[in-house]
């Protein structure tokens, strides 16, 4: 079984209890060798409180886990993943949504049972309190800090300052604080956040760990008032955020960062508005490129009359930090391909055959208890399993057990929990399939029932509606100006429509009748 170790430390942890990250680490490698699990990775958060679960490790082990990297989550003590009760327990809910375990080497529960959950959100109520107590006591001599001018900020200084931890003080860093003072340059000569970071990875500028610099982080440079020489803390709660006159150097005068945010407003409220009313293919339309979804915008195109025109955008770069170079689609474009083609579909004369829907029906309908009864006599069995792998560690603990005879019974119990949790994952997977699909053609069923009746006036919302039931997935291909907007279209229908019209083609000589979509079959790929 593959493991992820999460270690976590803040100053003050490691000054009270000393809970260093290398004690961690070294117990949770010996405890994983120990029960027998191979270890994926080790996540540190090295001097962030647990209080939040914005952590760059804890970000990333999230991701590996969604991503079905291992199988179970180690750590040190509970603590070490959160100190807040309903954080702690979002997260390990998240976890096992994701079909990966959590274990705490000094802390015995078991989350698959009923006592193990009531012990577990027990020893979280108790982190919660300690961190309520360790907050009262920190809490007023922050506020005074903060008033006297020193930063109190996240792992890393701002971007533009180094921080020394001698005199407690943000230093310039002058490399940095050039291109602090260019962003500022730029917002104030109209330049929008996405030409500034254009401009600075063009002109081979780099942030502080080499890498490209993204909107977001233009943004954030922009919005930050630690550049006009202030420290604000909590400023997530403003009946309880705290200003201080820091200590530091500013960047920016504190006119210059008023008008920035006057233009970062403004063009947040008139340039780039998304209605996802007003754009039917969203939650559809993926770029092949970086595989993130588009998003619906509309731009200024004529500012003397306020038109706007509405685009398809990929939401990689802007959103996630990628630089795709995935091109927009005009939403008209898009939109007249795909409606059409879809309208011609629920007009064919294979559809109102509805035999198919009978058959798929009969098929979802067979043997309704199956599954569930395979899926909990499953996690009885694991369960034992469990049970027998904790009395065999106490017998190896007390010394009732040599090594060998350990290492022996305990590979035999760990293979067979790895295929009793293949087993669970695979049952529950298709009854899981199987509800979803009677579902979906329940679904499909009532809406065709009433087409006829209502689709020379179908709102966006119904089209919405259609279109999920038929397309899985519509990818944007990220093909030269010059190429029709047909081709840049791919689309994949749903299983039964896949059937239906898999050797149906519609091409460039139906544009007229349904705007096309290029020479290719729509097949699911």
């Amino acid at each position: 079984m593959k493991s992820a170790i999460y270690i976590r430390v803040s100053t003050e942890d490691q000054a009270r209890e000393g809970y260093s990250l290398e004690v961690q680490r070294e117990y949770l490698t010996n405890f994983a060798k120990q029960q027998g699990y191979e270890v994926f990775d080790i996540y540190a958060d090295e001097g962030i409180s647990a209080g939040s679960t914005d952590r760059p490790a804890l970000q990333k082990l999230l991701q590996d886990a969604r991503r079905k990297k291992f199988d179970l989550v180690i750590v040190y003590k509970i603590d070490r993943f959160s100190r807040r009760l309903k954080d702690l327990l979002e997260l390990v809910e998240k976890l096992e949504s994701f079909g990966v375990g959590f274990k705490s080497a000094t802390e015995p529960f078991d989350t698959t049972n009923s006592a193990g959950k009531l012990m577990f959100q027990q020893l979280g109520s108790f982190a919660e309190f300690e961190r309520n107590r360790h907050a009262e006591r920190v809490l007023p001599g922050m506020i005074k800090s903060i008033q006297s001018g020193n930063w109190h900020g996240a792992r890393y200084a701002p971007f533009g300052y180094s921080y020394n931890k001698q005199k407690k003080l943000l230093e310039v860093v002058e490399s940095e604080a050039k291109v602090v003072k260019l962003i500022s340059k730029m917002c104030l000569e109209g330049k929008s956040i996405q030409k500034i970071a254009d401009y600075l990875n063009t002109s081979k500028h780099k942030t502080r760990i080499a890498r490209y610099f993204y909107t977001k982080l233009i943004r954030d440079i922009l919005r930050n008032p630690i550049y006009t020489g202030k420290i604000v803390w909590n400023k997530n709660h403003p009946d309880q955020m705290v200003v201080g006159q820091g200590n530091h150097r500013p960047l920016v005068s504190e006119e210059d960062f008023q008008k920035a945010q006057t233009a970062l407003d403004q063009r947040r409220t008139y340039n780039h508005k998304r209605k996802h009313g007003h754009y039917p293919l969203t939650g559809l339309l993926y770029c092949d490129k970086c595989n993130h979804r588009y998003f619906g915008v509309s731009n200024i195109s004529n500012h003397k009359t306020g038109k706007r025109d509405r685009w398809y955008r990929c939401s990689g770069r802007q959103q996630f930090n990628i630089r795709c170079k995935g091109r927009a689609i005009k939403s008209n474009d898009a939109e007249n391909i795909i409606l059409s083609a879809m309208l011609n579909m629920l007009d064919s004369d294979k559809l109102k055959d509805n035999r198919w829907l009978y058959t798929t029906k009969v098929q979802n309908d067979q043997n309704p208890g199956f599954f569930t009864a395979a899926s909990g006599s499953t996690k009885k069995a694991l369960k034992i399993n469990q049970e027998k792998q904790l009395k065999l560690t106490d017998l190896y603990l007390n010394n009732q057990l040599s090594k060998e005879t350990f290492a022996q019974k305990n590979e035999e119990l760990r293979k067979e929990e790895e295929e009793l949790r293949a087993s669970l994952a695979g049952t529950e997977l298709l009854l899981m399939e199987r509800e979803n699909s009677r579902e979906y053609m329940d679904k499909v069923r009532e809406f065709l029932a009433g087409y006829n009746s209502k689709k020379q006036e179908l709102t966006t919302k119904d089209k919405k509606t259609i279109l999920s039931l038929v397309f899985k997935k519509i990818t944007i291909k990220n093909s030269p100006r010059k190429v029709d907007v047909n081709a840049r279209i791919s689309p994949a229908l749903y299983e039964p429509f896949q059937k239906i019209f898999a050797a149906t083609t519609i091409s460039r000589k139906d544009n007229k009748k349904c705007a096309g979509i290029s020479s290719k079959p729509l097949v699911a790929k």
